[in-house]
């Protein structure tokens, strides 16, 4: 079943994340961790879609965004071991392709208004978690189309939050960058996993919890 189109008014359930409450990422350590993806190339051509990303705003324009988790286990998974089917005969992750990214913290300045899109939140919305929080990626043009309805009805919301697709014990969350630009600080949590050997032992240990080959 594809993800049902939203029907604004939306009747949103809201969640505080408080200011100096942590967000992981697993970032490009080109750029530093708080660097939201712009959403589109250079030519403005809209980047590849994601569950809640990207979108426009009312006027049109792309929405910046970044997301991230509650825990560094939840950032591991919802990047290293994302494309990883949970019903896989074999499951293998192969390092060597996040070489270059790195463990960063977030802390923002200020408490966050994020739209609660965990199973209270669902309710409001009338949208069942299977349509919206965990569906294929091929309806991941629809399930945007809820934080873009979203962000267009509530001109206070500085993202969203959910329990996290691949590991269901955190939150994570997307933050919208036109709303809570200059309210993150970052701070990178040692180098790129190339030469990072605490993070590899902790993608390797969160790896063989879950029955995941990776090297």
């Amino acid at each position: 079943m594809s993800c049902r189109a939203p029907v604004p008014p939306l009747d949103a359930l809201f969640d505080r994340w408080p200011a100096d409450q942590r967000i992981h990422v697993i970032h490009d350590t080109a750029f530093s961790p708080e660097s939201f993806n712009p959403g589109a190339d250079a030519a403005g051509l809209l980047r590849k879609p994601t569950r809640f990303a990207p979108i426009r705003d009312a006027k049109g324009r792309v929405v910046p965004y970044l997301y991230g988790g509650a825990t560094l286990d939840c950032a591991i998974f919802e990047t290293v071991f994302h494309d990883v089917p949970v019903d896989a005969a074999d499951k293998f992750v192969d390092l060597d392709y996040f070489a270059q990214r790195g463990h960063g913290e977030l802390v923002p300045s200020r408490d966050l208004r994020l739209v609660d899109l965990t199973s209270e939140g669902l309710h409001r919305l009338k949208v069942p978690k299977d349509e919206l929080i965990t569906s294929p990626a091929r309806d991941y043009l629809a399930t945007a189309k809820w934080a873009e309805a979203l962000h267009h009805q509530f001109p206070d919301a500085d993202g969203l939050v959910w329990m996290s697709r691949q590991r269901d014990r955190d939150r994570s969350v997307m933050l919208f960058g036109d709303r809570v630009k200059g309210v993150l600080s970052g701070t990178r949590m040692g180098g790129p996993l190339a030469r990072n050997d605490t993070l590899r032992q902790t993608i390797l240990a969160a790896a063989l919890r879950a029955g995941i080959d990776a090297a």
